[in-house]
């Protein structure tokens, strides 16, 4: 308990180290991976108001746009989604991307005098001047609020909320195994400042466009269970999203049902990219770890969360993980 609930003396060096760079800075580049969530936004956007609360410039970067669901966090429309910078910063702080290219190569190493990187997989690369990498840790936003708590900084209600959506979606609403003692300290800090949670849930959750549900219905009717029990799927087909007129970014989360069977271990969601490309979303209980397998096709998550994309049509990518899967429960 009391481990979880504090800051190890073995990861305080570094974060001291977070504290020398970010005092000896004046202009930041901020970004997290491609394909932003609740987590690697809310911990930038938290991280770059802070920053220039003090003085400093520092400026949040994406590959990609802001998901629908992010977009009442405050500046969050005043993130540079672009491929490429060509600016030189003091330094750059990468979030939650487990190599530098993660985050989309908008800029490269040359362009920084630091690289902090923050992150919490258990595959990742130590690619920075400084690498605050906890695998225990719930999210990234929880080691953003531990470097605050270090240099005693009173956070905004704003920057609180953006912590706190990123607390809250990484862990899947505290229910995912990664919810630790200090995943719920850390949401008490945040609560202090005086956030609506209610309102911060309706705004991830409860506020999805209808494409959504329908995309969601066509999945959750074709849902099947292979293996004895043990796993179950679901394919969502180029078809079935221009039937819903969803987008890719609509699909998100669909993979949560999955693992809502009785008795299923493994949950899958296969999502057709084309002919030749299929996206997997893998979740699981707690003792069966999917990096195993994500790993056999380059890809990478978390233990219990994880993803990758198959060289193979729908129905082939499904034959392949079926059989990864049943090699495993089979050891």
């Amino acid at each position: 308990m009391d481990q979880e609930r504090t800051v190890l003396k073995s990861d305080l060096y570094k974060i001291a180290e977070i504290y020398k760079i970010i005092k000896k800075s004046k202009t930041f580049f901020i970004a997290g991976h491609v394909k932003p969530d609740g987590d690697s936004l809310g911990s930038a956007l938290a991280l770059s108001s802070f920053i220039n609360r003090i003085g400093k410039k520092a400026y949040v970067y994406c590959k990609d746009e802001v998901p629908a669901y992010l977009k009442f966090l405050k500046d969050s429309n005043k993130i540079k989604v672009t491929d490429k910078e060509t600016n030189i910063f003091d330094c750059a702080i990468i979030l939650e991307s487990m190599n530098f290219e993660r985050m989309g190569n908008i800029i490269t190493p040359s362009q920084v005098k630091k690289i902090i990187n923050i992150d919490h997989h258990q595959s990742h690369t130590d690619f920075g001047d400084i690498n605050y990498v906890i695998p225990k840790s719930s999210s990234t936003a929880e080691l953003v609020v531990n470097i605050f708590d270090f240099m005693k900084v009173k956070l905004t209600k704003a920057e609180a909320e953006c912590l706190y959506t990123g607390l809250v979606t990484d862990t899947g609403s505290f229910q995912n195994t990664n919810t630790t003692a200090s995943s719920h300290i850390v949401c008490a800090k945040l609560m202090g400042y005086g956030i609506d949670i209610n309102k911060v849930h309706k705004r991830i959750y409860e506020n999805v466009p209808l494409s959504f549900l329908k995309l969601q219905g066509f999945g959750l009717c074709n849902m099947k269970v292979i293996l004895n029990g043990k796993v179950s799927y679901i394919v969502l087909t180029k078809d079935m999203f221009k039937k819903s007129k969803a987008n890719y970014e609509g699909s998100n989360g669909i993979v949560n049902y999955t693992l809502r069977v009785q008795g299923v271990k493994v949950g899958c969601v296969f999502k057709e990219i084309n002919k030749k490309s299929t996206k997997v979303s893998l979740r699981s209980i707690k003792n069966v770890n999917l990096l195993d397998i994500v790993k056999q096709f380059n890809g990478s998550g978390h233990k219990n969360a994880a993803g990758c994309t198959i060289d193979a049509d729908i129905n082939r990518a499904v034959k392949i993980i079926s059989k990864v899967l049943k090699e495993k429960f089979d050891e």
